[in-house]
C-alpha cells in the first residue's frame, strides 16, 4: 500500500499536475484562495503552498504530490483538482530549487525567480485568479 500511495505522490496523473487541464479551479476555489490572499505572511494562500511543499519534501525519497495536495485542500478548502494545479511549481521547487527554496527563504527573489514559470503553469490550470507571493527579501 505504501508503494502505490508512494508512485502517486511521486506522480499524480500528469493531467491533473500540467496546465493540460485548465479551469481545474471552481468560482468557490477561487474564492478561498482570494480570502487567503497573497503575500508571503503567515495565513496567505502562498504560505500555506509553501508549508505544504516542505511538509511533502524528503531528503531520501523526494516530492510525496499527491500528500501537497491533500495538505493544499485541508489547510485552504480548495478541492483536490484544484490543489494539483500547485504541484507544478512545489514539485519543480523541491528538485531544482532546493538551495535557493527550502534551505533559503521561500520568498526569497532567488526562489521566486526559480519557480516562476511554473507559476505561470499553474494560474493557466487553475483558470482563476490565483494570489501570488511577495519577495521578503
Amino acid at each position: 500500500a505504501a508503494d502505490s500511495l508512494r508512485g502517486l505522490g511521486s506522480a499524480v496523473p500528469s493531467n491533473t499536475t500540467r496546465s493540460s487541464t485548465p479551469g481545474a479551479c471552481t468560482s468557490a476555489d477561487e474564492a478561498k484562495m482570494t480570502e487567503l490572499g497573497s503575500g508571503n505572511a503567515d495565513g496567505t494562500f502562498p504560505k500555506i503552498l509553501s508549508n505544504c511543499g516542505k511538509r511533502n519534501y524528503n531528503i531520501f525519497s523526494g516530492f510525496n504530490a499527491h500528500n501537497f495536495v491533500d495538505c493544499v485542500k485541508e489547510n485552504t478548502g480548495v478541492t483536490f483538482d484544484c490543489g494539483a494545479c500547485f504541484v507544478a511549481p512545489a514539485r519543480y521547487g523541491a528538485n531544482n530549487c532546493k538551495w535557493s527554496c527550502l534551505w533559503g527563504s521561500w520568498c526569497g527573489k532567488g526562489c521566486l525567480d526559480c519557480i516562476g514559470n511554473k507559476n505561470e503553469e499553474s494560474q493557466q490550470c487553475a483558470g482563476v485568479k490565483v494570489p501570488t507571493a511577495t519577495v521578503c527579501r
